[in-house]
This record gives structure tokens, sequence and C-alpha cells, in this order.
């Protein structure tokens, strides 16, 4: 869960994604979806950090904030993929939704 919290805070930091960052942010969106896809199998404190942290947020605010960097496609798959290899029915939205 620190590793998670960790990327979520780096992701924070970023103020404008363009071609000079890219990668490192496309790195992070990966690590994210890597750890909750291994949370929502393993760890159910790493989908209550996810959730709690709002990250699906922060996924819509790296698309606010991009220059011309072309993360669209990437960022839309990695949430595919996220959401895809889901098995916890609470894991994008919390009961009462």
């Amino acid at each position: 869960m620190d590793l998670l919290r960790s990327v979520i805070d780096e992701l924070k930091q970023i103020k404008v994604v363009n071609m000079r960052n890219r990668e490192l942010v496309l790195d992070l969106l990966q690590s994210v979806v890597e750890i909750i896809t291994y949370g929502d199998k393993h760890d159910p404190s790493i989908l209550e950090c996810f959730m709690d942290r709002q990250v699906v947020a922060e996924f819509v605010r790296m698309l606010d904030i991009s220059e011309n960097s072309r993360i669209e496609a990437p960022l839309l798959q990695y949430l595919s993929i996220m959401i895809q290899n889901m098995d916890n029915e609470h894991a994008i939205c919390k009961t009462g939704c």
C-alpha cells in the first residue's frame, strides 16, 4: 500500500503533462493499474486506498493537464485493463453509488 501512496503522491505533484514527462506519467499510471489489479485479488486495503485517494480523479486530471502529449489512448487503455481485471464489485464505486 505504501507503493500505491507513493505513486499517487508523485502523480499529484505533476502540474502539466507534455512530451518531456509523458513516459513518466504513463509509467506511473501503469503502476497504479498493476497495484490496483493486485490489490483487488490479494489486499482489500489497497482498494480502500484507491477509493479514498480518488485515483480515478487523478487519471482524469492527467487528461485535463495534458498539452499535446498524446496520453489519451494509453490512459483509456489502462483504465479499461484495470476495470476488466477487477473482481471486487465495489472496486470502482463504494456501496450506495
